[in-house]
This record gives structure tokens, C-alpha cells and sequence, in this order.
């Protein structure tokens, strides 16, 4: 159904649209802003239904209130108003946390003597996908076909609102609320760097392009660089995690020229920190050398060759060993592939070490067809049956405690996904004397802050469910401490550092992990959380 703006515009014209004022947080002014649905607008005057609902609030930060679309009181422009939800800002303390901006430092006493291949780096997925914008990558929405199918399906009925399809493709493709920086300083050592040619230069993506070139997110990691000079951070960079891609099928479209120029960039805003393979080898040089050589930027480049001109300030990508997993709408297996990775791990290491192939295990989801259309249809037919929709979609998740909600955004899914990815982090921990261990670097969604991730239902732009389980919306899980403490425990083990020092260290690590809380489980029979399921403990 497409309405015509002849149509709409009496339907604005005194109509009783939210009451903006009554509106008190950003994301819940933001959620009804341009609403398409089957709401009905009324007049001021009576209760008569004039149609679909097709304005609503923008939040100024300003004077953090809530405002009609149109308002002449509100003192932000347009363009200074939030009008989607998922923009609104994320909700974390000032300040960093304490230990794990520095926390390579803190434990060098005892990983100083390992290298980087015997390591395990907490990461993120999609980790720039915080900033995307509402432009459509060049080379992103060609991986998706459910989301070019609602492009093409429902384009024509919502034209008359602008950004609002593009809007619906960004809450299906950001993975993280923290900035770069605030990454960095939750103790992520491994940052998944996807970039793209865009029309004028480099961005980065996930269907969209960042609001930001490229460039400007890697001059933010830089800063970070040189104020923690201890710390050592690995970036994947690619088009779509697929290091061993070359040519067109890494970058489409891209001249050779255009990838080297790129590069230059790259190794000019990390002039003096980058790791020189014709100096360092990734596999016999210790941590402790890199740090001294300054070589504390490592970047594994995809399509290594033309990309980077074959340089020595880069590793091929082709040697990341990219172990996928099942996502959570496949949980059961999933669950038992994440405990074959880590019962296996140690041999799996050893033996990519020896060819300085980093093993990297995604631990991270995405949005699956079935709800992706799902979704669309409830948000963009007004014909269509919210009821059929859900059951499509709880049904494609089989998830037992899943049975009237259908995850709106990939950041719903996301924290839904975590928290199942909890119980093999933690189990895998707990049986480190049995030989499990963790690979060179995981990476997964939903950081959440002081490293840990997000388990709860309450989204980091603030969405509150209805009827979920209030005691837990912010429930989360210590990964960053939990990484490192194994990397504690590993290096004591290879002989690194003294007793006394090996168990002052793990007992700092092991307050940190029980003061904000391990595994969290509950039972939310809406919002898939089992306190049972897939295993019982």
C-alpha cells in the first residue's frame, strides 16, 4: 500500500499524534518517531480514525526532551535531532574501567614471554558497526537477499518517508554500542575492520556505510595506541571476513591502485607502530619484544597481495584461521561445535602457530532470513498478520523459550545469542586444568561495559521490553576478564612469572569476574532465555 503525500498531509494537520511531551528518555521518544504500522491516527476534536500513523517525536539532546516532528519549540535542527531509535546514545559510564584499558601491561610480568600466537584476544564482531549511517553500501547489501528483497518489496510504500527502510537494514546490521575507543579501553585486543570503496573513498560497513571514512576510525585507534603504549591490538581487515577472498571476490570493483593507495594510508596513520614481518615473526617473537620494537599494530590484511602490495608491515589475511560456528537459531549445535573448539584448541594452536596462522573463533550471529522478512512484514504491511509473522520466526529459532516474540533488531538477537555463548565461555574456563583452552582471538556481539557482554534484554540505546524479566534486563557476562585470566593462567602454567605473582594476578582477575557477576540464567518464556536449555548446568 503506498500513500500518497495528497493523502497524508490532511492526516497531519491537527491530528492527535503522541504526546511527544510525555516522552522522558531518547529511545522512547525515538521508537514512535515515523511509525508505520496499524495504529490508527484520530482527529484532535473525536476519536474518528483517519489513517496510518505517519509522524511521530525527535529527541534533542539539547535540552534532553522529547518533541513533535515539526515542533517549533524544539531548539535542535533537524539535523541535531534523534529520530531512530537505534541512534540514540548509549548509556555507559564516563570513565573507563579500571585494569583492562592496560591490561596487556598488568599481566606482562607473567605473558611477557609468550607470543601473540599463544595468546587469546578478547574481540569484536562487525566492530565499527556503532556508527553506521543510512547510506547503502556499495558492496554490502549484495551478501543479504532477504534485505534486498524487502528494498525492492516495500520501497514504493514508504517512500514518503525517507531513511525509513534504510533504518530498518541498520537495526539488522549493528552488532556493538560502544565507540572504537571505548572498545579498546573494555579490554578488546582484536578488532574486526571491515572497509569498502565506497564512490569517494573508505568506509566502513555492514551493508551501510560508517558515518565516518575509515580513515578517521583508524586515526581513533592511533590515539588509543599512544596512550597505552603497553598494549598490543590485532586488526582483520577485509571487506565481509573473508581473509582468504583475493581480487574481485575481496573488493569488487576496486582497482589494484585504489587498494594500494588505501594502504598507504593505512601504514602512514601508523607510521612507527605497525609490526615489521622482516624484523618480528609473529610466532617466535615474544610479547615483550613487540612491545619494545614499538610493533604493536598487527594487521592481517585480506587479498594481502594486491591490497597491500605484499607489505612488511602486514600478514597475509589467508592466515586466519576463521573458525565459523552455528548462530543461535541453530543453539544446539552451535553450543556442541563452540565445545569441540574448545576441547580441541590447544592441538588446533600448536599446529597453526608453527605456519603463524592465528586461530580465530566467531562466536558471533546475524539476522536470519526467516526473521528479516518476518520482521519487515510486521513493520511495513498493515495487511499483514503479526501473529503468522512471530510464529514464522519463533519457529525458524527453535528456541523452546521463544514463543511470542520475534527479535526486531540483530542486537536483540545479538544479546539473546550471548546469552548462550556464555556457557561454553565459562565452562570452557572452568576445565582449563582438563586441557580446554580458547583460540588466539574470539569474536562475538553485544560488548558490553567493564568487558563484559550483554545477556540482558535492554538494548544499549536503552529499548526497555515489556513483560521480560526486570531483575535481569541488564544481566551480562565477564568475557574480557575471562580471555584474560586464561591467558594468566596459560602463561603461569609455560612457566611465566613467579607463584607469588601468577596467584596475586589470578586472584584479582577472579574478584573482578565474581564482582559483576558469571553465568546468569533465568527463565523469560517470551524472550527466549532458558535456564535449562540446551543443558541443564
Amino acid at each position: 500500500m503506498r500513500l500518497s503525500p495528497l493523502f497524508v498531509l490532511p492526516l497531519l494537520v491537527g491530528a492527535q499524534v503522541w504526546k511527544c511531551d510525555d516522552q522522558t528518555t531518547c529511545s522512547s521518544c525515538a521508537s514512535v518517531s515515523h511509525y508505520l504500522g496499524q495504529e490508527a491516527l484520530t482527529d484532535s476534536s473525536s476519536d474518528t480514525p483517519l489513517g496510518t500513523q505517519l509522524v511521530g517525536c525527535k529527541w534533542c539532546l539539547k535540552d534532553s526532551t522529547c518533541h513533535a516532528d515539526g515542533s517549533l519549540f524544539n531548539p535542535c535542527s533537524s539535523s541535531e535531532s534523534i529520530e531512530y531509535v537505534d541512534i540514540c546514545p548509549t548509556s555507559y559510564p564516563p570513565s573507563p574501567p579500571e585494569f583492562l584499558p592496560d591490561w596487556m601491561s598488568a599481566v606482562s610480568g607473567v605473558i611477557g614471554n609468550l607470543t601473540l600466537l599463544d595468546l587469546s584476544l578478547p574481540g569484536t564482531h562487525d566492530s565499527l558497526t556503532y556508527d553506521l549511517s543510512t547510506t547503502i553500501s556499495d558492496g554490502g547489501i549484495d551478501d543479504y537477499p532477504e534485505l534486498s528483497k524487502v528494498l525492492h518489496l516495500f520501497s514504493g510504500s514508504v517512500d514518503i518517508i525517507p531513511g525509513q527502510i534504510e533504518d530498518f537494514i541498520r537495526q539488522q546490521a549493528r552488532t556493538q554500542g560502544m565507540t572504537i575507543t571505548e572498545q579498546l579501553d573494555n579490554g578488546i585486543r582484536f578488532i574486526d575492520f571491515r572497509t569498502m570503496k565506497e564512490k569517494d573513498d573508505w568506509y566502513s560497513l555492514h551493508m551501510l556505510e560508517s558515518n565516518e571514512k575509515s580513515t578517521t576510525y583508524l586515526k581513533e585507534i592511533r590515539d588509543w595506541m599512544e596512550s597505552h603504549p603497553g598494549e598490543i591490538v590485532v586488526l582483520w581487515m577485509t571487506k565481509h571476513g573473508n581473509g582468504g577472498a583475493v581480487g574481485d571476490d575481496a573488493y569488487p570493483g576496486v582497482s589494484v591502485e585504489d587498494k594500494r593507495a588505501f594502504w598507504g594510508q593505512v601504514e602512514e596513520i601508523f607510521d612507527g607502530l605497525m609490526l615489521d614481518t622482516s624484523v618480528s615473526q609473529i610466532n617466535v617473537t615474544t610479547i615483550d619484544e613487540l612491545v619494545s620494537r614499538n610493533h604493536r599494530v598487527v594487521v592481517y590484511a585480506g587479498d594481502y597481495v594486491e591490497f597491500s602490495n605484499s607489505s612488511k608491515f602486514a600478514i597475509d589475511g589467508a592466515l586466519i584461521d576463521n573458525r565459523l560456528g552455528s548462530s543461535v537459531d541453530d543453539e544446539e549445535n552451535a553450543y556442541a561445535s563452540e565445545v569441540d573448539m574448545f576441547t580441541n584448541a590447544a592441538s588446533i594452536k600448536r599446529e597453526d602457530k608453527a605456519s603463524q596462522k592465528l586461530l580465530l573463533r566467531s562466536m558471533a550471529t546475524s539476522s536470519p532470513d526467516f526473521q528479516v522478512e518476518a520482521v519487515a512484514f510486521m513493520k511495513f504491511d498493515p495487511f499483514a498478520s503479526d501473529e503468522d509473522q512471530t510464529k514464522k520466526c519463533t519457529d525458524g529459532f527453535g528456541i523452546p523459550s521463544l514463543n511470542s516474540w520475534c527479535p526486531p533488531t540483530l542486537m536483540d538477537i545479538a544479546q539473546m545469542g550471548v546469552y548462550y555463548k556464555q556457557l561454553t565461555l565459562d565452562l570452557a574456563y572452568s576445565k582449563f586444568d582438563e586441557g580446554w583452552e580458547f583460540p588466539n582471538a574470539i569474536y562475538l556481539d553485544a560488548l558490553d561495559y567493564d568487558g563484559r557482554i550483554r545477556t540482558g534484554t535492554t538494548l544499549p540505546w536503552g529499548t526497555i521490553k515489556d513483560d521480560d524479566v526486570e531483575d535481569h534486563r541488564l544481566d551480562n557476562y565477564p568475557y574480557a576478564d575471562t580471555l584474560i585470566g586464561f591467558n594468566v593462567k596459560l602463561a603461569c602454567r609455560m612457566g611465566g612469572g613467579n607463584e607469588g605473582l601468577c596467584k596475586s594476578l589470578l586472584d584479582m582477575i577472579e574478584q573482578r569476574r565474581e564482582v559483576g557477576g558469571l553465568v546468569s540464567r533465568w527463565d523469560d518464556t517470551k524472550y527466549g532465555r532458558s535456564s535449562d536449555w540446551p543443558v541443564s548446568s
